[in-house]
């Protein structure tokens, strides 16, 4: 059976872009169709973000043409632009210090009257737009004493409160935490399929963009390298060719997507710990979003033994434990801790002489590796945690119940770290503390 695909929105052709003297985007040439997510993906510097700005009409190509419904979108005039397309930047400073409903109030000025006063319907559509976003109970805290994800969410909601058929998205899970990442993500493909929204995000995570997007769209140095559904464009070779990385692609359990697991190279852990120095202690480090893989490094290089809590598979920090031959307890892309990965935490942690914690941000899904840490304090391990108790609320993504557990943590005897060296001065103290203790 024939498949007809949606007809082309927007259409690039022969497009270049130079900033400053750089040749950022050369000779690009695609179609976006109506209603798809499409997903553009690739290292830094590759011009992902200045390829979604000159889609908006925001950047001007030196040369080419860029095309809304067979119309030069620099000849669309503002407002008109604004009532179809809402752009989500990757950072979006605020002058004043507004509130979050009137900042979401901001996205209804392409369909305000003449007079430009909100009415009854534009407060309405933005209490919506606060509600899918989770923001309902923020509505009248001032936009500077939120925390950088929760801005990040409060731009997303000022995008939905446009009511736009076409949303791009320019690092919209930037400064979330997994829970929220997913979440985001989750309420996006939402409005994709259910509104038919015509959506365009630009992704860091490989993983998640083969997850929720219909389509890939794969930069290297300012070309289109491939372009395709995810497993047509996350290929080893690809991988290798425009990340430089070693990776495997395996499909994920329940979704059958694709998804990518750098190649592991325990040879580098095994002469870190037969190196002469030997271990000096057994450390458990509980970490998340690639916060781990610094400690991970230095720990090493002290020679210690090295396991790691519940982490996500294709998250950096599994990545990286891969590398450096860490053994980790293993959880399913995007999911919550479940029990028998608590339990097999808990079993790490009994067998480690020291835990760390690092400062990786907390949300409903990661919440158990805290109880965890607790749960270690009451076996008599020394706990430490990475991070000032006057900043746990910045990474508390869960109504405060991760800082009241890592009060409790400093409260039942953890130590406050404030960097790396004082985790490695830490780390070789307690060694040798524990080893004059046994002798």
């Amino acid at each position: 059976m024939q498949v007809t695909q949606s007809p082309a929105l927007f259409t690039l052709d022969q497009v270049d872009v130079v900033l400053d003297s750089v040749h950022v985007l050369k000779g690009i040439s695609a179609e976006i169709r109506a209603g798809e997510l499409l997903g553009i993906i690739g290292p830094n510097g590759s011009g992902k973000s200045t390829l979604l700005r000159t889609l908006a009409g925001i950047l001007s190509p030196a040369s080419g043409s860029v095309q809304l419904d067979g119309r030069e979108v620099s000849t669309i005039p503002r407002a008109e632009l604004a009532r179809r397309l809402a752009v989500v930047p990757q950072d979006c400073p605020v002058a004043f210090d507004y509130s979050v409903l009137e900042i979401v109030l901001m996205g209804r000025t392409p369909h305000l009257g003449r007079l430009g006063f909100e009415s009854k319907t534009d407060l309405d559509v933005a209490l919506w737009a606060l509600q899918e976003t989770n923001l309902l109970s923020l509505a009248d805290r001032r936009i500077n004493a939120l925390s950088g994800g929760e801005r990040q969410r409060v731009m997303i909601a000022r995008a939905l409160a446009q009511q736009a058929q076409i949303l791009f998205l320019d690092e919209p899970t930037a400064h979330l935490d997994i829970n929220y990442q997913v979440e985001t993500l989750c309420l996006i493909k939402r409005l994709n399929v259910e509104q038919g929204k015509t959506v365009v995000v630009v992704l860091h995570d490989v993983n998640l963009a083969a997850e929720f997007c219909d389509r890939l769209m794969m930069m290297c140095d300012g070309r289109i390298y491939a372009c395709g559904e995810p497993e047509e464009v996350l290929t080893v070779e690809n991988m290798q060719k425009v990340y430089g990385a070693g990776v495997t692609v395996r499909r994920h359990p329940t979704s059958g997507r694709p998804y990518v697991l750098s190649l592991s190279s325990r040879a580098m852990a095994s002469k870190l710990k037969n190196s002469g120095f030997g271990p000096r202690a057994k450390v458990h480090v509980i970490c998340g979003g690639g916060s781990g893989g610094p400690v991970f490094a230095r720990l090493l290089e002290l020679g210690c033994e090295v396991t790691a809590g519940v982490i996500n598979i294709g998250d950096a920090d599994q990545e990286s434990a891969e590398t450096l031959g860490i053994e980790y307890v293993e959880e399913s892309p995007y999911s919550p801790i479940s029990d028998s990965a608590e339990q097999a935490n808990l079993g790490f942690i009994r067998q480690a002489d020291l835990v760390v914690v690092t400062d990786v941000p907390f949300g409903v899904g990661n919440l158990p590796n805290l109880h965890c840490a607790l749960s270690a304090l009451e076996i008599k391990k020394s706990v430490a945690i990475i991070g000032s108790p006057d900043k746990f609320s910045d990474r508390d993504f869960t109504n405060g119940k991760a800082t009241i557990a890592l009060q409790m943590l400093v409260e039942k005897g953890a130590v406050l770290l404030e960097s790396l060296d004082e985790v490695c001065t830490w780390v070789i103290t307690s060694a040798h503390q524990q080893n004059d203790i046994r002798t």
